[in-house]
């Protein structure tokens, strides 16, 4: 069941959120994992190992807007030796194209097709229900144009919720409890689908974690409100679109870098690939990493401290 502590009140701690990931881990994709990790400096150290680097972006290029420590030259000396780079976000409140920006601005040129985040995912689905109105929890700036002709912010007006034919938790920046139970008593009232467009409980802020749209879909879950239909790490949907990028690749030979194990490396593994677990930055810092892995039973093939 839902613990409410980590829906309101003080910001949820690493542990708690990987709890919850454990809880429910049932709702999440299986998997086959390596017997143990091998441990490396950081991914310079892995370029003999894979042809394509897809990176997570929180807790491995950024920690909120700024960036991780080294981050970009590493990136960049990746590039020079002629590897394929991808990031693939759980990120949706923005499109890729801002999030590009936002690379650029540190000094890394993403071409379109090389950043993919589960907004992508989503938006495919909602092309095929155009018909729909969608109440959305997402911020004013969020373009949901561009997701749905026909749609609604979703705020305190509790009428609002009524009128939505589905709902679509795409970024949770200002949704609240009164939010999430006007939510909840509009699906209790009269269900209907739920589409969340990132599958994250948290992510890494500067000043400790943020609540993602995945904590809210999972707690509506629990009380029988809704089947949410997930989109992103670690569903493979998001992971397609990636593959739709690369040819000729054998899939041993990318590696999904990420902080988090139940989205990153659980997804990573789902989907073939092989997967570097990044414990300085992200979910894990702080925290004993191994204790996590054997108590998940989710097992990178490399572990590093930083990207």
């Amino acid at each position: 069941m839902s613990d409410p502590t980590l829906l309101d009140g003080p910001a949820p701690t690493a542990s708690a959120a990987i709890a919850r990931y454990e809880a429910i881990r049932d709702r999440l994709p299986q998997a086959c994992f390596p017997a143990g990790a091998q441990y490396r400096a950081h991914l310079e150290e892995l370029a003999d190992e894979f042809d394509c680097f897809v990176l997570d972006g929180f807790g491995v290029l950024n920690i909120g807007a700024e960036t991780v420590p080294g981050a970009v030259e590493r990136v960049l000396a990746l590039k020079a030796m002629g590897k394929q780079v991808r990031v693939l976000t759980n990120g949706a409140s923005f499109p890729v194209s801002v999030t590009r920006a936002k690379y650029q601005g540190w000094g890394l040129e993403f071409a379109a097709n090389e950043v993919v985040s589960s907004r992508d995912a989503l938006a495919r689905e909602l092309a095929l229900h155009q018909d729909k109105c969608w109440g959305f929890a997402a911020l004013e700036k969020s373009a949901l144009s561009e997701l749905a002709d026909n749609h609604i912010l979703l705020g305190d007006d509790p009428a609002d919720y009524d009128r939505c034919d589905g709902f679509v938790l795409l970024g949770t920046g200002n949704w609240s409890s009164q939010r999430q139970q006007l939510l909840s008593q509009a699906l209790a009232a009269q269900p209907r689908p739920v589409l969340t467009g990132n599958p994250d409980l948290v992510a890494p802020q500067p000043g400790g974690l943020s609540r993602e749209a995945g904590l809210y879909a999972h707690a509506l879950a629990d009380a029988g409100l809704a089947e949410p239909e997930f989109f992103g790490k670690p569903f493979d949907n998001a992971f397609a679109l990636i593959r739709e990028t690369l040819s000729g690749i054998d899939p041993q030979r990318i590696a999904m870098v990420g902080d988090t194990l139940h989205t990153d490396i659980l997804g990573g593994a789902q989907a073939g690939w092989r997967t570097v677990l990044v414990t300085g930055h992200g979910l894990l810092k702080g925290l004993d990493a191994e204790h996590a892995i054997e108590s998940s039973g989710i097992r990178p093939d490399f572990i590093v401290p930083t990207t």
